[in-house]
């Protein structure tokens, strides 16, 4: 079984986006997936139309083995727990603080019934989900290549085990160019090539509660799902062997 963290160089950069999109690029290339929401606005959910009154999510599980009464069925081998904010709404506590703990005890009952499990880790610069991270088979740290962006990873650094995933960039914008260049001299190929590039299908795809790669099938941000889907199958084949 492999893992995936997905982590936000800051709040608002697409992570969310990209690990609904994501996980349904490798679900439809034949992969049981699992998706699990760590953060605490409980948006993943949104991308597959499940809503907040619902209020089921991981936080409301007493016990780590209860974890799929909390889950949602999205497809045969599409599986959603999402964070659960309304169970631990009035607490003032952040359940974020075990989750890493909660899922390290799931994670050895997940080996038979999936291929891969995404988490949709909390942003940056708190590095949460750090125990899951060291586990994970890919640790994508996502970045909008902005200037407020290049001063947060320059700050926390990338690490050697992981990778940059770039999104919403736009080709015309000179300073995304130098952005991205100076990233790709920085980081060299751990830098992805499966750029997502800026387009509307995205918010249009979320306002539909759908993954674009549902929403819109031919649009760039699904074949760049599609491509990156397929790299993370090639690391994984790799790996193997």
């Amino acid at each position: 079984m492999n893992l995936v963290t997905l982590t936000g160089i800051r709040g608002g950069g697409g992570t969310t986006t990209m690990v609904g999109m994501l996980g349904d690029a490798l679900h439809a290339l034949g992969q049981r997936v699992l998706l699990v929401d760590l953060n605490a606005s409980d948006l993943l959910r949104m991308h597959f139309d499940v809503p907040h009154a619902d209020g089921r999510g991981w936080v409301a599980s007493l016990f780590p083995d209860e974890w799929n009464q909390q889950a949602f069925q999205l497809d045969n081998g599409l599986m959603l727990v999402p964070f659960g904010r309304q169970a631990i709404a009035g607490f003032g506590i952040s359940h974020l603080l075990r989750g890493d703990d909660f899922w390290l005890q799931v994670l050895p009952t997940l080996e038979r019934d999936f291929d891969w499990v995404l988490f949709d880790c909390p942003p940056c610069p708190h590095r949460l989900a750090a125990a899951l991270r060291f586990r994970s088979t890919l640790d994508l740290m996502v970045a909008n290549p902005d200037i407020a962006a290049r001063e947060l990873l320059s700050q926390i650094n990338l690490e050697d085990s992981s990778y940059l995933l770039i999104n919403d960039f736009d080709p015309t914008r000179r300073l995304e160019c130098d952005v991205l260049a100076g990233w790709q001299h920085h980081y060299g190929d751990r830098v992805l090539a499966q750029t997502i590039y800026s387009d509307e299908n995205l918010p249009e795809a979320l306002a539909s509660k759908r993954p674009v790669t549902r929403y819109s099938p031919d649009a760039a941000a699904s074949q760049a799902a599609r491509s990156l889907a397929r790299w993370c199958l090639s690391v994984q084949r790799a790996a193997v062997a």
